[in-house]
């Protein structure tokens, strides 16, 4: 299977508002870019790397616009990135929060990258590094990752802070003006990973929020589990299976062309695990019904249609050959605790 991390949906921002306030059309970007809109709706969805720098790098090519991804991280929030977001700004001091969002990235947000702090005298640089492969797209999510990390510091730092400088690769030196301008700061394009770069008495800033709520709940920390690891097949086809029902039911065909892998090499590589493709996605559905079902405000018809069965009737009689019970009766049942 072709080799990739994965990304939540939420470190998209608010990609629609910037893009329709730009004169571009969002639909028309994620239909260019081959992924479902419902995504802006799931912002806890995983999404392949490769993905995610395709859609930003459609995105800018809409709004012919270089700079689009610093322009979107602009408009970023740390508190949108979830319970990671929390996780981090718990931090006692900027130091704690820069580590505990290097360890906790790979296992709580995006895979195949890492945070690196490196010294250089009076100075810190804060560098992105991908190891996922895929090229395009990939300057557009590096200038937004670094806004999400300006934005983290500025939970210690003040929010108008700003870094010395701002080093980002793979982007032609004419777009550097317009990249100065949405990052705020002089920007130096090099052949190495982004960077953000300031004085490192900053890194011992007090959290002005020491004193809040500490803690992540067990529902928070579930969502620290489910980044499937590179060589975990059915992970990662769980993960494209759930991709998919966003936009419809899901089909082996759009499946294997996500995976690089031929169907009957899919298909092969299953069974050696005792799996199939049929078993992976009832195995997914079963899981998304339960959870929706989990949610008092959609009726069973919304969720059937989620889940992409056609009416209610073919959602109940396959609910109820996994369960024995209507998909009603086991809402009624788990209301009150079995």
């Amino acid at each position: 299977m072709r080799r990739s991390g994965y990304t939540r949906a939420s470190t998209l921002g608010p990609i629609a508002d910037v893009v329709t306030a730009n004169g571009g059309s969002i639909d028309r970007v994620f239909r260019r870019a081959d992924l479902p809109v419902k995504l802006l709706d799931s912002p806890d969805a995983l999404l392949p790397l490769r993905d995610h720098f395709r859609l930003l790098a459609t995105a800018s090519r809409e709004l012919r616009d270089e700079a689009f991804a610093a322009r979107l991280g602009r408009q970023t929030s740390i508190a949108g990135l979830g319970v990671y977001g929390k996780w981090v700004l718990q931090a006692p001091t900027l130091l704690e929060a820069m580590h505990r969002a290097g360890t906790s990235l790979p296992h709580m947000m995006q895979s195949a990258t890492r945070l690196a702090v490196r010294r250089y005298g009076d100075e810190v640089h804060w560098s992105y590094e991908l190891a996922d492969p895929a090229t395009e797209g990939r300057p557009q999510n590096e200038m937004l990752a670094l806004w999400y990390m300006i934005v983290m510091i500025r939970h210690f730092a003040g929010a108008r802070w700003l870094p010395s400088r701002v080093m980002v690769g793979g982007l032609p030196s004419k777009a550097r003006r317009s990249i100065d301008e949405q990052m705020g700061a002089d920007t130096v394009i090099c052949d190495g990973p982004g960077t953000i770069v300031f004085d490192k008495r900053l890194l011992m800033a007090v959290n002005p929020n020491l004193n809040a709520n500490r803690g992540l709940i067990a529902d928070e920390l579930a969502r620290i589990f489910d980044i499937p690891a590179p060589d975990d097949l059915p992970g990662n086809i769980g993960v494209l299976i759930d991709l998919e029902l966003l936009g419809g039911r899901p089909d082996l065909s759009r499946i294997v062309s996500r995976t690089g892998l031929s169907k009957r090499t899919l298909q092969r590589r299953l069974g050696e695990l005792g799996l199939s493709f049929s078993d992976l996605l009832k195995n997914t559905l079963q899981r998304r019904a339960i959870n929706l079902l989990c949610q008092p405000d959609l009726s069973i018809t919304e969720i059937a249609l989620t889940l992409g069965y056609s009416d209610l009737a073919h959602f109940s009689r396959a609910f109820e050959s996994w369960s024995g019970l209507a998909p009603g009766r086991w809402r009624e049942l788990a209301k009150r605790g079995g």
